[in-house]
């Protein structure tokens, strides 16, 4: 890889929406000719995007990725509904997320655990930056390959571990339980979407120290969509009467998509500010869809929305197709 610049992927959090990035990587790969791993130095993912990344940096028995962005495609679309199993049952016991996680959490440890087997973070094929939240220290906690190669040994764990970790969403699952290191207590670990649902800027500030005497940074930031854009049905209430009867109850569940639309937004305004001022030392191009035909929703797994999901991956890969060009300039 050259060194004219270092690049940074960075995939947003959004559960089964990670079907439209994944569906964006695929069209990269086939015109790189080369796998993610060699495409970029560094990947952040948060949450769904955290399972992205891993995915892609993950090695073989010879050391050679294992998994294409088109394998990751056809793990959303296998089994997008057995990670989200619709009941009903489920839904009136644990009231909609209420009053219980809404999803059992065997089905999806189960998952990882047969794509990622026993391959330690330490053995990821570039850098990776994943974001979860330590609910027990209080504080956000970042998983990194470089944390795991070169500092003490409680910071490699499985990658199977790490994606439970990060894609542990606040009432969607229950959260993921890492061992305690010598000396200390286990850490109770959520989705890293509670602080940085869009990892770009951490991403991006770990390849301030990590490129060295590389002059560029070149960061390729893919959404997984758009919250509705229709006055009303985005994820804060529009009407003003309507926010005032709110309480602990009906926040519940909106506050999570405050959160997550938020915090991406925000990353993104300060990313292109960043740009703006250092032109000649960042380039940066973010891909984002508005869901034209796919839900919003973070769990519909059924196969009619992934299928929509695709869809509108596929309306957006034809749109950018000049920022595509761009980018394809500047990883050549």
């Amino acid at each position: 890889m050259g060194a004219s610049c270092y690049r940074v992927l960075a995939l947003d959090g959004g559960g089964i929406r990670g079907l439209v990035p994944a569906e964006a990587l695929k069209t990269l790969e086939a015109q790189m000719g080369k796998p993610v791993s060699e495409i970029f130095d560094l990947v952040a993912g948060t949450s769904t995007g955290g399972i992205l990344a891993l995915g892609l940096t993950k090695p073989d028995a010879l050391g050679q990725p294992q998994f294409s962005a088109a394998d990751m495609c056809e793990l959303y679309l296998q089994e997008g509904a057995t990670i989200f199993p619709h009941s009903l049952l489920e839904e009136l016991e644990t009231l909609h997320g209420m009053a219980d996680s809404r999803y059992p959490s065997g089905p999806i440890e189960r998952i990882l655990e047969q794509r990622f087997g026993e391959v330690m973070l330490s053995q990821a094929l570039t850098e990776v930056v994943i974001p979860s939240y330590d609910l027990s220290a209080p504080g956000p906690y970042f998983f990194k390959r470089e944390y795991a190669k070169n500092q003490a040994e409680d910071w490699d764990v499985s990658m199977a571990l790490v994606a439970r970790a990060t894609s542990a969403a606040p009432t969607y699952f229950d959260p993921a339980v890492l061992p305690a290191a010598s000396g200390g207590a286990e850490h109770a670990l959520v989705d890293g979407g509670t602080f940085a649902n869009n990892p770009t800027l951490a991403g991006y500030v770990d390849a301030l120290r990590l490129k060295r005497e590389i002059p560029r940074v070149v960061v390729v930031s893919i959404g997984t969509g758009l919250p509705p854009q229709t006055p009303g049905s985005g994820p804060i209430p529009v009407g003003v009467a309507e926010v005032r009867a709110f309480g602990l109850l009906k926040w519940a569940r909106p506050i999570l998509e405050v959160v997550l639309d938020g915090a991406s937004k925000a990353v993104e305004y300060q990313m292109q500010a960043i740009q703006m001022a250092h032109p000649e030392t960042l380039g940066y191009y973010r891909l984002q869809s508005d869901l034209p035909t796919a839900s919003h929703a973070l769990d519909d797994g059924s196969a009619a929305n992934c299928a929509k999901l695709v869809a509108d991956a596929q309306t957006m890969i034809q749109q950018s197709a000049g920022v595509l060009e761009q980018i394809y300039a500047e990883l050549a």
